[in-house]
C-alpha cells in the first residue's frame, strides 16, 4: 500500500512538472512570436516614415525653389520671359510681346498699371492642343492633390488609432501574461502542498506501524 502511494506521488510531481514545463514553453513562444511581430511592423512603420519624411524634404526644396523664382519676377517683361519656361511641353515656342511704352507713359505705367496697353501672346496652332491638354492636367493634378491630402489625414488618423491598439495589445498580453503565471503558480502550489502533505502522512503512518506494540502486564 505505501509503495502505491509513493509511485501515485511521484506520477502526480511528474504530471506537475511536465504541466509546468509545457505552460512556460508555450508562455515563451507567445512573446518570441509577438516580439518578432512587433518587430516586424515597426521596421515597416520605420521605412514608411523615412520615405514619407524624404519626400517632405523633396517637396520642401522644390517649394522653396519656386517660391524663390516668384520672389524674382517683379516686373512684366520678367514675368513675359519666365511664363514660356512653365507652361507645359509644346512642340514650337510661345512668344509673349509686350508693347513699346514711350517715356511719357512711364510715370503713367507706375501709376496705374492696368492703363497700360495688353500684351500679346503668340502661340502657334501646333502648341493649341497640348497646351489644353496640359491645362486640363494641371486642373487634375489640384483636384487629385486635394482629394491625396484629405486621404493623408485619413490615414495619419488610422494609423494613430493602430498604433494604440498595437500598444494596448501589447499591454493587456504582458498582464494576461503575468495573471496567467500567477494563477499557474497558484495550482502547481496547490498541488505540491497536497503532495507534501500526502507525504507527510505516509511518512507518519509509517512511523506509527514500525513502533512495537505494546506487552500486556499481569
Amino acid at each position: 500500500m505505501n509503495r502505491t502511494l509513493y509511485i501515485v506521488i511521484f506520477a502526480a510531481v511528474l504530471v506537475a512538472a511536465a504541466l509546468v514545463s509545457d505552460a512556460w514553453l508555450s508562455a515563451r513562444r507567445t512573446e518570441a512570436q509577438l516580439a518578432a511581430t512587433v518587430a516586424s511592423q515597426n521596421q515597416k512603420i520605420n521605412q514608411v516614415v523615412a520615405r514619407e519624411n524624404l519626400r517632405a524634404t523633396q517637396l520642401a526644396a522644390a517649394l522653396a525653389t519656386i517660391a524663390e523664382q516668384k520672389r524674382k519676377i517683379n516686373t512684366a517683361q520678367q514675368a513675359a520671359a519666365a511664363i514660356p519656361s512653365v507652361l507645359p511641353n509644346l512642340p514650337l515656342s510661345v512668344v509673349i510681346h509686350l508693347p513699346e511704352i514711350s517715356e511719357a507713359q512711364r510715370p503713367q505705367e507706375s501709376a496705374s498699371p492696368q492703363n497700360l496697353p495688353p500684351a500679346q501672346m503668340s502661340i502657334p496652332q501646333a502648341d493649341l492642343e497640348p497646351l489644353y491638354d496640359g491645362l486640363q492636367d494641371c486642373r487634375v493634378c489640384s483636384l487629385e492633390l486635394d482629394a491625396a491630402k484629405q486621404d493623408l489625414a485619413d490615414e495619419q488618423n488610422k494609423a494613430a488609432a493602430l498604433t494604440k491598439e498595437r500598444d494596448a495589445a501589447i499591454a493587456a498580453f504582458h498582464g494576461g501574461s503575468r495573471w496567467s503565471r500567477l494563477k499557474q503558480n497558484a495550482k502547481w502550489f496547490l498541488i505540491g502542498a497536497a503532495a507534501g502533505t500526502a507525504a507527510r502522512s505516509l511518512a507518519g503512518g509509517a512511523v506509527s506501524s514500525s513502533k512495537p506494540s505494546a506487552i500486556p502486564t499481569h
